[in-house]
């Protein structure tokens, strides 16, 4: 067996000689390369002046700008009406079976004033007309809420036999929600060397939401922890803004971005309501889960400081 493995040990010697030997090559090869652009260079630092890494960082220095504020968020935007799903036992005689409306009823989201910041990148060859903008704030803790009807009426106020079911309004506010919505624009200056500088443009918005909370005192009159679900699309950006440059490296700016073009659907799962009337008889009554189709529609206005780097 042993004298059968020499050849085949033969040709596996052969071929990492071929290998090791190739690889000698190629290293001895770039070994060449490197003291021949080493030669060539520009500059005897040892850091390369021409590397991507150092041209990236080398642009961005000497390209961008911050500004940081007061950004108030205001929400404009309309719902459909609120719409029980799964509503059970006596909820589905005040309800009905299945599904139902609710008419003159909605929910929207309030309003709030934070922190605002923003980084800005001119976008190269461009004159300094085009930048990229990033802003960013602290996440918005935003209240839910319902809105016309819904706040100071029943939902249910009798069962469809006219029993009255006694379940109080459900007053504005159903619970809280952190949103972080980042978002990217592309803005146009048309004049980047005059003392105001007017600037549009356009981008794109994250609504991304967590950490809802419902306490609302109605919904959660049986401790039954309802939840709070809304879904994250993405959101069209239309933004206006005007820089005063104070200094060379200062500036003053009122920005306004438009956010809407999408549908944000909330659902409050797992009501159960007490109805005074009729739970000492039949105890607490399990709604299901109400939603809602919010076209969203916000704008963001900002005042900030700004410097370039």
């Amino acid at each position: 067996m042993i004298h059968q493995n020499k050849p085949a040990r033969r040709r596996l010697s052969q071929h990492a000689a071929k290998l090791l030997g190739g690889a000698s090559l190629m290293l001895l090869a770039g070994t060449a390369f490197a003291q021949s652009t080493s030669q060539n260079a520009q500059t005897d630092t040892v850091e390369d002046k021409g590397s991507l890494l150092h041209q990236v960082f080398e642009y961005t220095k000497n390209n961008s700008y911050f500004r940081v504020g007061v950004l108030h968020f205001q929400y404009y935007g309309t719902s459909s009406r609120l719409k029980v799903e799964n509503a059970q036992g006596l909820a589905a005689q005040g309800f009905g079976s299945g599904e139902s409306r609710l008419d003159h009823t909605g929910s929207s989201t309030g309003n709030i004033t934070t922190l605002g910041g923003t980084f800005g990148m001119y976008i190269p060859k461009t004159g300094k007309h085009l930048a990229m903008e990033v802003t960013l704030a602290p996440p918005l803790k935003l209240d839910f809420e319902v809105s016309k009807n819904a706040i100071d009426e029943s939902l249910a106020p009798e069962t469809n036999n006219g029993l009255e079911t006694g379940i109080p309004p459900l007053g504005q506010s159903i619970g809280t929600l952190k949103a972080l919505p980042p978002n990217l624009t592309i803005v146009y200056r048309p004049w980047v060397d005059t003392m105001f500088q007017p600037y549009i443009g356009a981008g794109a918005m994250y609504l991304y939401t967590y950490d809802t909370d419902v306490n609302n005192e109605v919904l959660n009159a049986y401790g039954n922890e309802p939840t709070l679900n809304l879904t994250k699309p993405v959101a069209c950006v239309g933004q206006l803004g005007m820089d005063m440059k104070l200094t060379e490296k200062m500036f003053l700016t009122a920005d306004v971005k438009y956010v809407g073009c999408a549908e944000v659907e909330a659902k409050v799962n797992n009501i159960v309501v007490n109805a005074p009337n009729l739970s000492p008889t039949v105890g607490p009554i399990n709604v299901g889960t109400v939603s809602s189709t919010n076209d969203f529609k916000a704008v963001l206005y900002q005042l900030s400081f700004g410097m370039h780097f």
